[in-house]
């Protein structure tokens, strides 16, 4: 090769690896880069949707904004929600129930909680009267639901889980007076249900074989399908072999149920309350520390009754020192591990983020949440909230680590300065984002000397970084 064309190679070859190129142009300077790490923290953090429930009250029509404040002022920030229908087993839903219904979600709005609801026909007081308990008739579920499905959907931010309830004792779906329960009529009364929930919402139901029944295979991760919005909801965790009737008598049929719902509690949420043992013969409860703690971790265990059955349960979990890793780790939990974004722009100009987040919990997040970046100005005035597009905390899975990267956009005429830069995770709802109590707080550590902490009264995690825009 002569030797003018090959010093000319290796110049523009050395040009285009220093960022410039054989035309003249000047080489280009990678932008400056603000980063942050985060350490976490092993405090037990109240969260949307997720941890210990107490109940409203035996009806949710006589549950009081006294009520729901003390509730939500000891920590709490989920409230199971009993409707009491007995009345209407023969008659259609009077205005009146629906107006009363509307101010209960008011009452829950304005304590910062989320309901997890039931409706039922009955609620017998002891374990000898269920047998007795009478329900409704299909056709008069269904004219119920009509009329419930517009209440739901105005109110789709305050639920975060609907189980199935309506039909037999307690909203279980056994002993039904109406037959609601039998093969053809549960697909009725499970299609019915699903119809009145809004897109996006799930079901629970109480026994594995009738989810079994309908998707013999555990349905992927959000695929349209029937399946992939229904979870369980056991009423006797850990209470004995069979979870006291919720799983089969058979060992065999057992253990591919118990492994059909491990893998569903992936795809859809599973909670429930432990019971008492002696309702079913020989009982052997799983109450240790050991057992709370596998079976958490295996079924995604997101939210759990502090009220029930706390003698043999809970009080154990306590005395055995693993309570406070039980609150920590039930549904989602939250932590971020590393931060990266430009320290400098332009208003109107596109910027990156690469942010590594950790899920130390045993769930999803089942309800769709996205991080926003939010820039407060050092000397004053408007906070910018900047959408970080094509990320959902959904997909954040139990146990795992991701890095992932977004672009902002600094809207055109943002004032030149230093803004101080914060990570914030608030409520997609539009009546619900504003308030802080429905933003999920991150599980990491105050740093004062490096500017990280928890802003209450924003509902944002300070990051220590900053970033300027040019005037």
């Amino acid at each position: 090769m002569p030797l003018r064309p090959f010093l000319a190679a290796a110049l523009a070859a050395l040009l285009a690896a220093c960022g410039g190129g054989g035309d003249g142009t000047a080489p280009t300077t990678p932008p400056a880069q603000a980063q942050a790490a985060f350490a976490s923290s092993s405090a037990e953090i109240a969260n949307p949707e997720r941890g210990f429930y107490t109940w409203a009250a035996d009806d949710l029509l006589q549950w009081t904004q006294a009520d729901a404040d003390a509730q939500s002022a000891r920590g709490y920030r989920l409230v199971f929600a009993i409707v009491r229908l007995d009345a209407y087993r023969d008659a259609a839903l009077p205005a009146g129930l629906l107006d009363q219904l509307e101010a209960r979600f008011a009452i829950a709005r304005r304590a910062g909680l989320k309901l997890v609801l039931r409706f039922v026909y009955n609620y017998p007081a002891s374990e000898t009267e269920y047998r007795q308990a009478q329900d409704a008739a299909l056709e008069r579920v269904q004219a119920h639901l009509a009329q419930l499905k517009p209440l739901l959907a105005a109110q789709a931010d305050l639920i975060a889980f609907l189980q199935a309830g309506f039909a037999g004792a307690w909203g279980e779906w056994h002993t039904s007076s109406n037959m609601l329960v039998s093969a053809a009529n549960r697909t009725r009364l499970r299609d019915a249900l699903l119809a009145a929930l809004p897109p996006g919402q799930f079901l629970q139901l109480r026994y594995p074989g009738h989810l079994m029944a309908w998707s013999a295979a555990v349905p992927a991760w959000q695929d349209g399908s029937p399946a992939s919005r229904l979870g369980l909801h056991n009423d006797c965790f850990l209470a004995s072999e069979t979870d006291v009737g919720t799983y089969s008598d058979d060992a065999a049929t057992r253990r591919a149920q118990r492994a059909y719902v491990a893998g569903l509690a992936q795809v859809a949420p599973f909670g429930g309350e432990t019971c008492n043992p002696a309702d079913e013969p020989g009982a052997q409860p799983r109450s240790s520390c050991a057992d709370i703690l596998a079976e958490g971790r295996q079924f995604a265990l997101s939210y759990l009754n502090d009220d029930y059955y706390r003698t043999l349960f809970h009080a154990r979990w306590q005395s055995d020192g693993c309570l406070a890793e039980l609150r920590r780790r039930m549904g989602y939990r939250f932590e971020w591990v590393a931060l990266q974004h430009d320290a400098e722009l332009g208003a109107g100009a596109s910027g990156r983020v690469v942010l590594t987040v950790r899920n130390s919990g045993w769930a999803r997040a089942w309800h769709a949440r996205a991080p926003e970046l939010w820039l407060l100005p050092r000397g004053g005035g408007t906070r910018l909230e900047l959408p970080l597009p094509g990320i959902d905390t959904r997909d954040w899975r139990p146990d795992a680590e991701q890095r992932l990267e977004a672009s902002f956009v600094l809207p055109p005429g943002t004032p030149a300065g230093s803004y101080d830069v914060l990570l914030a995770l608030p409520d997609a709802s539009p009546r619900l984002r504003a308030d802080p109590r429905y933003s999920v707080r991150p599980a990491n550590a105050e740093d004062s000397a490096r500017g990280q902490g928890w802003d209450g009264s924003l509902g944002a995690f300070r990051t220590g970084t900053t970033l300027s825009v040019r005037p």
